[in-house]
């Protein structure tokens, strides 16, 4: 009961759930064995040999990818994930190890044969140098034996080895989970940032086809004596600052696709495009079911059961105090005679297993602080994440109903109004200047939703699109 306490009072506090919420599932961290205790089938042996996708580059070089596929294989071929995976299975036959006992050790030797004062070579020495085998190496005869001995290990600790290696699993289980979150929030912020790039890039581009039109007109106008100078330089250096704006974004793009690219296990010089728009995502997200969710954040999972082996290891410590079950055979095979030896090996401790349990106590300390901190942190992070999804997602609403609706409307009647000479080419210019920011920004808006996003899926410590509705 006091166990059953404990974790409960730790599972409700911080990241309390709302009352009328039904708590979420509880790790039951008291079995013996988990179920199914086996390599888990989602869980690849090696890196594979042949890509799975299929993710095969066009005839330039380019590899073209959804948001899907990008996340896939990242969490199939990623190094981090793998090296996870391998202490996952690294864990898995430690506790098969646990579960085994002791090697048997087989001994094989000889006796020199050594004559006794008063013994008869080969006679049956009468008087008193021993018998089976020692009566015969006594008669001046060599001998050979054989000798089985059975470790085992103190009374009780062969079930509690077992038992904290189950948690060593569990705990390999939970920060293979944490390295896929991980890998799959970088990889979800690489593939926005890139896609913004990409959108950013058609904007400057279409921005830099206006200034070219711009000034061939104005070039036109000014030629035929229909418009000033002042509106030649005007558009001339409008479309210089739109080739420099072409040249910085050229260099995001591909600073975005070194970014994303080694999070696929590929060259940071690939070029690489995605397919896919931006564009606010439909999601009810309700934060009373998110904090509920957050419970089960795998680094909760992964402190929790720190927590539960650092307990354990207390008792195994403990109970390497206790006496050690001794059983040899021995067979004497020039004599045919044989001994069973069966005992108890009683410990006296200098020190060494008592400062040990006091060690194993003080982790025990440590553990519960780290749960506490991972939970404070989850909490954290997930309220933080939820609040910057809710402000950017009102924010790019208000921006394109507001701001870019209005803009796009307003340059497409400047732009009609100085094609037939009725708007001067300074309005123009400030409008489609102001345009071009105004999409950029717009972009940048989205792209801070799908940032916010990641972020809140990642303290949910599952995709976001996956969660249950309300």
């Amino acid at each position: 009961m006091k166990r059953l306490a404990l974790i409960l009072a730790l599972a409700l506090s911080p990241l309390a759930y709302s009352q009328g919420t039904p708590p979420p599932p509880t790790y039951d961290v008291n079995q013996e064995e988990p179920t199914g205790l086996t390599l888990p089938e989602d869980m690849p042996a090696a890196p594979p040999q042949v890509d799975p996708l299929q993710l095969l580059p066009d005839g330039q070089g380019t590899y073209k990818l959804g948001l899907d596929e990008a996340v896939q294989r990242g969490l199939s071929v990623h190094p981090s994930v793998l090296a996870a995976n391998a202490r996952v299975r690294s864990a898995y036959w430690a506790f098969q190890r646990a579960a085994s006992i002791p090697s048997t050790q087989i001994t094989v030797a000889t006796i020199p044969g050594t004559n006794v004062a008063g013994s008869v070579p080969g006679g049956s020495n009468p008087n008193g140098a021993g018998a089976g085998f020692a009566t015969f190496a006594a008669n001046g005869l060599t001998d050979t034996y054989l000798q089985v001995t059975q470790p085992f290990m103190p009374i009780g600790s062969f079930s509690a080895a077992q038992k904290v290696a189950v948690q060593d699993y569990r705990v390999a289980i939970a920060d293979y989970r944490t390295s896929q979150v991980t890998i799959r929030r970088q990889i979800k912020d690489a593939f926005y940032s890139l896609l913004a790039a990409q959108e950013t890039m058609h904007v400057v581009q279409n921005n830099l086809d206006l200034a070219n039109e711009g000034y061939t007109i104005a070039q036109k106008r000014f030629s035929s004596g229909a418009g000033p100078q002042l509106d030649l330089i005007d558009s001339g250096v409008q479309l210089s600052r739109a080739n420099q704006d072409l040249v910085r974004a050229q260099a995001n793009l591909k600073q975005a696709q070194a970014t994303l690219a080694p999070l696929l296990n590929l060259p940071a010089q690939t070029p690489i495009e995605l397919q896919g728009t931006l564009d606010t995502p439909s999601l009810d997200l309700a934060y009373s079911r998110l904090l509920q969710l957050a419970q089960e954040n795998p680094q909760i999972q992964s402190a929790l059961y720190s927590l539960e082996r650092s307990k354990r290891s207390v008792t195994l410590a403990e109970q390497q105090s206790n006496p050690t079950p001794l059983l040899t055979f021995l067979r004497d095979i020039a004599t045919h005679t044989y001994q069973f030896q069966i005992g108890l090996q009683f410990p006296i401790d200098w020190g060494q297993i008592r400062n040990d349990v006091r060690a194993k106590e003080e982790s025990v300390v440590e553990q519960e602080q780290n749960l506490q901190a991972a939970r404070l942190q989850v909490s954290s992070d997930l309220k933080v994440a939820f609040e910057q999804y809710l402000g950017a997602m009102k924010n790019a609403s208000d921006f394109r109903e507001k701001v870019l609706q209005p803009s796009e409307e307003s340059t497409r009647i400047t732009q009609y109004g100085f094609k037939r000479g009725a708007v001067p080419y300074v309005r123009l210019l400030t409008s489609q200047q102001n345009l071009a920011a105004v999409r950029k920004e717009y972009i940048a808006l989205l792209q801070s939703v799908f940032q916010a996003l990641n972020a809140l899926e990642a303290a949910a410590g599952q995709p976001v699109a996956d969660l249950p509705k309300t």
